[in-house]
């Protein structure tokens, strides 16, 4: 086990067993842990939300709730914690749809002894946080550490029910990064990626905390504001484009940073794709309009 101190939560209202475990506990880690104890779900709930727990022992038969039913709700409680679930006797089928929903093990709390108890806590929690790094690698992008295509999808979809429930209308921003190519071809694609990444930067300053922000692939990006009410069209170009001006100002470099964006409203998650392209398109009437004023502005220079 990690030799910092181990948060266990023990769900279990039996106190005899509750008694048992702990002592198993004792016996069988050199480890230290700190061991909290919940009589019902409602109690754990509570531990579960507030962060207190680094695994969860889960007796599945609790005064206030039973069986698969409990499970369910404590890993919606907290989904980054591993549960391990227990059982007064052998149920191979209730094992293994508690594994299916997410429980990383099944223990029968007779066969237990404190060696076995002190490896599933440890496994548990391994392959809860293997888990968790393979689910992060397979959402976000590796070069600018924004969700990717997947992840922001996957995430502006959650956010839009629930905010398609409650009446609110979202925001969409899609951004593409202009002449990323020519800074390829003449700066090489490493300076390239590392425009990319100023960038991601940018966005992450100009954005909220609570905003989604990815990057779909090349030099596009995409952003879903939590809250339009607060930020309107205006006021995002306004500041984004403050920031690149800022930032290529202090760069030193031989180019600067540009893009053009596109913004619609989105009103659920139904519509979330097809929003996207109506977002894309608006972006390309704001590049072919920034080029039409950039070929103007060229030609009466040589006029001049």
């Amino acid at each position: 086990m990690p030799s910092q101190q181990i948060q266990i939560l023990l769900v279990e209202s039996d106190p005899v067993d509750a008694r048992r475990l702990a002592q198993m506990l004792r016996a069988g880690g050199a480890a230290k842990f700190r061991l909290r104890r919940a009589h019902k779900l409602r109690q754990a709930k509570r531990h579960l939300q507030n962060g207190r727990a680094d695994v969860a022992l889960v007796d599945l038969s609790l005064p206030d709730a039973q069986g698969l039913d409990l499970l369910v709700k404590a890993l919606r409680t907290a989904p980054s914690v591993p549960f391990i679930a227990l059982c007064g006797a052998a149920d191979d089928s209730l094992a293994a749809q508690a594994l299916q929903l997410g429980a990383q093990d099944f223990l029968v709390k007779s066969e237990l002894n404190p060696e076995q108890l002190a490896r599933a806590l440890s496994f548990a929690i391994a392959r809860q946080q293997a888990q968790l790094h393979l689910r992060s690698l397979s959402l976000l992008d590796e070069l600018t550490g924004l969700h990717n295509r997947r992840g922001f999808i996957s995430l502006a979809e959650q956010h839009l029910k629930l905010t398609s429930r409650q009446g609110v209308r979202s925001s969409l921003i899609f951004i593409d990064v202009d002449n990323l190519k020519y800074i390829n071809d003449n700066f090489g694609h490493r300076e390239g990626d590392y425009a990319l990444q100023r960038i991601a930067g940018l966005l992450r300053e100009c954005f909220r905390e609570s905003d989604i922000i990815g990057r779909l692939g090349g030099d596009e990006f995409c952003i879903l504001l939590s809250h339009t009410g607060e930020t309107g069209d205006l006021l995002v170009r306004k500041r984004l484009f403050q920031l690149i001006g800022r930032s290529n100002e202090n760069s030193g470099r031989f180019y600067e940073l540009s893009v053009s964006l596109g913004i619609v409203d989105v009103a659920g998650p139904q519509e979330l794709e097809q929003q996207i392209s109506r977002a894309d398109a608006l972006m390309y009437e704001h590049k072919r309009a920034k080029q039409v004023r950039s070929d103007r502005f060229t030609r009466l220079r040589q006029l001049v």
